[in-house]
């Protein structure tokens, strides 16, 4: 497909109100870059794209230039862009300047997925899109100097979006830089096709080879090993008890973590399994007896990783943080809620599932319901689909539902739905 077969028609003007849109995603990453926001910004497009829309994804390569070029993959087309200099974790290149310019004259829709200063900046210096829609996955929240800088750029995006999307109500309530803009925001989960992941917890002998790898039955946690996934308190939170703990992925603070292992005498208990790609982890969530995800601040704005638990029957061990988290698995329904950063409670209800099966397989049938009911591709995709269509219209900015917890239905002392 040439970069520059980019008439600047509007695809809903001239063919219809149900013509193909064009639609480009701008990201940092995508997998096998491995994150949740990686993940996320892929079931977003994967799913339009089966839609039958034209879609279009910018991206860097995962480690600069490892897998840079354009592919066509799953419907869409793919342009990971190679770079040389990165500032923290963030690439800086001008190939992809170049790629935003070009490609963001073909598309009806420039969907951004937020935090990613590079792709703001870029809105801002470079000639506007037609149409533009913000994944606004988090708030910048560790980076404080970068963030006042950043936050310039992110608002005059916001300003100009014609649909904010926000995976949760929690995150777009507590959202700072989306204060003035909720009146355009819109709630939209992450879409999973649970296919991979529903054939490898069928598959009997692979679960028992994973296990037999792990030292027998364990708890499964994933994410990058940075400070806000919270593994430092997981790793006290298995004092005093005899769980063993699998902990997927990969990141700065492996050395340290390792290091707290040892120092907390659990060598013979915790395994840190590495980054793995989608087969293998699916076969490790295959193999668990439930899934942690012990976020300890508002960085972990939905935890992907817990529908992906979730869709093979594991229930979750959650974080009560002021964002969407505790929104996806809901406490004594499909998992457990403890608070951030509390090594005792979390240990008390690692220890609750790793002692009661029944409960287990009780949490577990909830949570693959709800995946079915909420996160499944499809589902998903139709909400994309039919926010887009609205931006194409020029329908009204979105009323806001009410926040989740002035929406809660309660059920039990220890559980609402949301």
């Amino acid at each position: 497909m040439p970069d520059d077969a980019i008439g600047r028609t509007d695809t809903a003007a001239t063919s219809g109100a149900t013509a193909p849109l064009k639609i480009l995603h701008v990201g940092k990453f995508m997998p096998p870059s491995f994150g949740g926001m990686e993940r996320a910004l892929d079931s977003m497009a994967r799913g339009i794209a089966s839609r039958g829309h034209q879609v279009r994804v910018l991206v860097h390569a995962g480690d600069g230039a490892t897998g840079a070029g354009t592919v066509e993959q799953h419907g869409m087309t793919v342009r990971r862009e190679p770079y040389r200099i990165a500032v923290g974790t963030m690439p800086i290149s001008a190939g992809y300047l170049d790629a935003y310019r070009r490609w963001s004259r073909w598309a009806d829709i420039v969907h951004f997925h937020e935090p990613f200063p590079i792709a703001s900046v870029a809105f801002n210096l470079l000639p506007k899109p037609r149409h533009v829609v913000v994944s606004w996955h988090s708030d910048i929240v560790r980076q404080r100097l970068l963030r006042p800088v950043a936050e310039i750029f992110q608002k005059r995006l916001c300003a100009r979006a014609d649909r904010i999307i926000c995976s949760t109500g929690g995150l777009r309530d507590s959202s700072t830089v989306l204060a003035p803009w909720r009146d355009k925001c819109a709630v939209v989960g992450f879409g999973l096709d649970a296919s991979a992941l529903r054939a490898a917890a069928a598959d009997a002998a692979r679960i028992d080879t994973v296990r037999r790898r792990c030292g027998g039955r364990f708890a499964l946690a994933v994410g990058r090993l940075v400070s806000y996934k919270g593994f430092d308190v997981l790793l006290r939170a298995l004092v005093g008890n005899d769980l063993r703990v699998v902990i997927v992925g990969d990141g700065p603070m492996a050395s340290e973590l390792e290091q707290l292992r040892a120092d907390l005498g659990l060598r013979d208990r915790v395994v840190f399994a590495g980054g793995l790609d989608d087969a293998e982890l699916s076969a490790y969530y295959a193999a668990c007896e439930f899934f942690v995800l012990p976020s300890t601040t508002r960085a972990e704005t939905f935890g992907i990783v817990q529908i992906e638990a979730m869709a093979c029957g594991k229930p979750v061990i959650n974080t009560a943080l002021p964002t969407g988290v505790p929104e996806v698995s809901l406490d004594g329904i499909t998992g457990l809620t403890v608070p951030p950063g509390d090594p005792a409670a979390l240990g008390d209800a690692l220890v609750a599932l790793w002692r009661d099966p029944a409960l287990v397989a009780r949490l577990g049938a909830r949570a693959r319901d709800r995946v079915d009911g909420r996160y499944e591709l499809n589902a998903v995709a139709l909400q994309l689909e039919a926010l887009y269509r609205s931006v194409m219209r020029g329908d009204p900015a979105v009323v806001p539902s009410p926040s989740s917890s002035a929406s809660a239905t309660p059920i039990s002392d220890r559980a609402t739905i949301v």
